[in-house]
């Protein structure tokens, strides 16, 4: 039978291609349909995961934005990652089923599918070489955002911004997008006032627009 979930499926399409030279068990399809969830749509922000405690679930970003917050000795907390629809949110902690030293935030008007530890044991234990492949998804998407973040802060800082709007789609206006300006120059090791200043410049400028 066809499957005309269209979520599921660019899903599905993402963990093909992790390995494309290893077929995907044919098991873990119907069990990954089955036991996958939609966690209630975010018309507001809205923690998943907390600091401190043991992550419960794994999560596909089907829409919107999932924040990842880190905390710097001081106490002061900072915005350490941003996934992007069609990723996967899956942090070491998780894996190893370790206290979190992060917070996973859903963004505003944002939808993930989550999927529990348990539930990723059993895939485990019954579907040959699936372990292997959830490290090596968890080491990607690490990678991938360690780099994201130092390639944009290796620019000057009108590139940057416009390097990290257009990675970034729907956060302009800034005053109704899902994510703060705090955050946003955090994440850019900015001030406040510089974002603003240089976002306004390039506003005026006509390189990037609102949406």
């Amino acid at each position: 039978m066809l499957n005309n979930d269209k979520a599921f499926n660019r899903l599905m399409a993402l963990l093909r291609s992790i390995d494309p030279k290893n077929p995907l068990p044919e098991e873990l399809e119907p069990y990954l349909l089955l036991w996958m969830i939609d966690e209630p749509y975010c018309k507001k922000e809205r923690s998943l995961e907390y600091q401190g405690e043991v992550p419960k679930n794994a999560y596909y970003v089907v829409h919107g934005l999932v924040k990842v917050y880190a905390w710097c000795p001081n106490g002061y907390r900072y915005l350490y990652r941003i996934y992007r629809e069609n990723t996967i949110v899956a942090l070491k902690c998780f894996m190893d089923q370790e206290v979190s030293a992060f917070e996973i935030v859903a963004c505003k008007n944002t939808l993930v599918r989550s999927i529990s530890h348990a539930h990723m044991q059993k895939i485990y234990k019954h579907m040959e070489g699936m372990r292997e492949m959830a490290l090596k998804t968890a080491f990607m998407y690490s990678e991938a955002q360690e780099k994201l973040r130092t390639d944009l802060l290796a620019l000057d800082v009108e590139a940057r911004l416009l390097k990290f709007y257009s990675l970034f789609k729907g956060l302009l206006p800034a005053r109704t997008g899902p994510i703060r300006d705090e955050d946003v120059a955090g994440y850019l090791i900015l001030t406040k006032i510089q974002l603003k200043k240089v976002r306004m410049r390039l506003k005026k400028l006509g390189l990037i627009v609102s949406h």
